[in-house]
């Protein structure tokens, strides 16, 4: 079982992530995509801050991998329970966590979408 901030159903923050690059990139068309903590179900939220954890977000070294033609890079950045930091991530993405995080993150901010 875990424990911690990933498990307290108070967790707070949002999520936002710009996607630029890829095969059919339109770089006007590109908008960073912001979901909130509030619009989320507490699994979601939970998931989120876990994931986070996992893939050591707030204190890893950033790769400095060069974008490989038609990939693409992902902004993310996540605010959590007071903490924030802004990723730039490339593809392919090597940690498993952290391409889930990437993954959810899109999805989530897909469906939950207030376009900044």
């Amino acid at each position: 079982m875990q424990t911690g901030k990933a498990c307290d159903e108070t967790v707070t923050g949002e999520a936002r992530v710009r996607i630029e690059g890829g095969l059919a990139h339109f770089p006007g068309l590109a908008k960073e995509q912001t979901v909130s903590f509030d619009d989320l179900a507490i699994p979601e939220r939970q998931e989120i801050a876990s994931l986070a954890d996992q893939a050591d977000f707030f204190s890893c070294t950033p790769a400095h991998d060069g974008a490989r033609p038609d990939a693409r890079t992902y902004t993310v950045r996540l605010t959590i329970a007071g903490r924030s930091r802004e990723l730039r991530i490339v593809e392919p993405i090597g940690d498993p966590a952290l391409a889930k995080l990437v993954s959810l993150v899109r999805r989530l901010s897909k469906h939950h979408a207030r376009q900044c």
